[in-house]
């Protein structure tokens, strides 16, 4: 099993699906040419429920407070984004000095559709042991069967293994699920003695409490004789605690690297969402996100990408039912363990999303996802000045009315000019900057052929594009190798006889390293998908 370091990026997604489908996103395409008529706003997207979890579906703009950098903000802007209700609200910037408190919600067209909503299930596999989690994937099937056929579902994965891009058709996607386990190889169990991942990069970071902490528990020290002795003393007089400090400096190692890859996959699935209107949801499913308390401004770029993309986060982590307290590993892997959680727990509160410790059948958690995205207002509010273009708002939302719960992100960042480009500009670009994109759907795989008599060892890419796409499909593929030269060319997949799919197999040579494989395609209206997975070839 590969370590994470090796193992496969995320091929995601980011661009103009949903834009071709008219009829879907009537109301929400309206609701976002409101707010583009007032391009000086901050737009923020909120859910408000009550203590049993219900969306709260009555509220107009005078009864949200928020605060941009501790000012108080006036909400200049309010879109109800409906799902399950056929009902929206909204206002316009009303003449200076008109009092917003008093404007009533607006009832959408009789017989009006509510938008559909875009759901992505992030399977945080690199996180997750083996053995750990099966709970969770086997209840995310039967959420995927209860999500409304006209919503739009996709799948995506720290390792890059399991990705496919959003549609409405479930069977690629339940097939993938299906074969959901977790990637990760865990030092605390694989390596002996045991040493969680918090203590270790308190220690790693000069905590001479912390790595007399890891002596004691992972040691069987007694704390009287470690409060006697220096830690030169103790390192001479007990061969496992030098053991000790050398896995707790690998395994800070490893926990800062995982975490990276965790954060900058879940920005980049967020920021892949952004381009589609109306509710968004990601659900993550993770074994844990340790990052050490010192280092929590981490967190900012998810809540950031969040606030921006007006993406809704729900971060699902399971807990075992049952752990052997008797071992000396379990009950350190299991205190590691409480302590990743608040700190998981922390990253989705600052996103203003939701954090469920799963215990036992988790189907009620995903139930919960689909209630807080069936009612989210979008607020506009005025933006302070003082703020680079590279700087970010902190956030406070809250609402004058009792007994509820607001979900928003604590972070925000200035809106950004959106830059226009053409279809084939778009491909330019996500072939050179491996940026995904999910104007269509792309299903890619890649395996390695070692090397025989007969001939070396290559890279067998299997590219698919769903039938039903509108073609002619042009396609662009690109590699970048162990050199860092992007090479590549136009190459257009072809209709299978069966009308099944639009097909391209490529075949590489390939040397010992790293390879990046690309591609990219436009259907006949001009809509862009791309995607990326990188493999390994030892």
């Amino acid at each position: 099993m590969p370590s994470s370091s090796e193992a496969r990026k995320p091929l995601f997604l980011n661009s103009t699906l949903f834009l071709l489908v008219a009829c879907a996103l009537t109301g929400a395409l309206a609701a976002q040419q409101r707010f583009r008529s007032t391009t000086s706003l901050l737009t923020l997207d909120v859910s408000v429920l009550d203590l049993d979890g219900k969306p709260v579906t009555d509220l107009a703009p005078g009864d949200f407070v928020v605060t941009l950098n501790k000012e108080q903000q006036p909400v200049r802007a309010l879109v109800f984004l409906a799902t399950h209700t056929a009902k929206e609200t909204a206002t316009q910037a009303p003449p200076a000095g008109a009092s917003l408190a008093a404007t009533p919600p607006a009832s959408m067209p009789s017989g009006s559709e509510p938008d559909p909503k875009l759901i992505v299930v992030l399977v945080d596999d690199e996180s997750i042991h083996p053995l750990d989690s099966k709970g969770l994937f086997v209840a995310a099937e039967r959420f995927v069967d209860r999500i409304s056929s006209r919503d739009w579902i996709g799948l995506a994965s720290t390792s890059g293994r399991l990705n496919v891009n959003p549609s409405r058709d479930r069977a690629p996607l339940l097939a993938k699920l299906r074969r959901a386990s977790g990637w990760m190889n865990d030092p605390r169990r694989e390596r002996k003695p045991p040493v969680g991942f918090m203590q270790a990069q308190e220690a790693d970071l000069g905590s001479q409490g912390a790595l007399r902490s890891i002596f004691e528990t992972s040691c069987g020290i007694p704390a009287g004789i470690l409060a006697k002795k220096n830690l030169a003393e103790i390192l001479v007089q007990f061969d496992c605690a030098a053991d000790v400090q050398r896995l707790a400096r690998d395994n800070a190692a490893f926990a800062r690297v995982n975490v990276r890859n965790q954060l900058d996959t879940y920005v980049a699935v967020i920021k892949a969402m952004a381009a589609a209107p109306g509710v968004k949801q990601l659900v993550i499913l993770t074994g844990g996100v340790p990052l050490a308390p010192a280092d929590s401004r981490d967190f900012v770029s998810v809540a950031e990408a969040a606030a921006a993309a007006g993406v809704q986060i729900t971060i699902l982590m399971e807990e075992p039912d049952e752990t052997d307290m008797s071992n000396p590993a379990a009950r350190v892997v299991a205190k590691d363990q409480r302590a990743v959680m608040q700190q998981t727990q922390t990253l989705a509160e600052i996103s203003g999303g939701q954090f469920f410790r799963v215990i036992g059948q988790a189907d009620r958690f995903y139930d919960r996802v689909l209630t807080s995205a069936s009612a989210i207002y979008r607020i506009g509010v005025d933006l302070p000045p003082g703020v680079p273009p590279d700087g970010n708002y902190k956030v406070m939302v809250t609402v004058n009315r009792p007994r509820v719960k607001v979900l928003a992100s604590r972070y925000a960042v200035p809106p950004q000019t959106e830059v226009a480009t053409t279809a084939e500009g778009q491909t330019k670009r996500a072939i050179e900057t491996g940026t995904p994109l999910y104007g269509i759907q792309i299903l890619m795989s890649a395996e390695v052929l070692p090397a025989t008599a007969g001939s070396p060892a290559a890279i067998r890419v299997s590219i698919d594009v769903p039938g039903d796409t509108s073609g002619p499909v042009t396609g662009f593929f690109g590699v970048v190798g162990p050199d860092k030269v992007l090479k590549g060319g136009r190459r257009d997949p072809v209709r299978s006889a069966d009308a099944r799919t639009y097909h391209l197999e490529v075949l590489l040579p390939a040397a010992s390293g790293t390879y990046d494989l690309r591609f990219a395609a436009i259907d006949a209206h001009g809509a862009v998908g791309a995607t990326t997975q990188k493999i390994v070839v030892k």
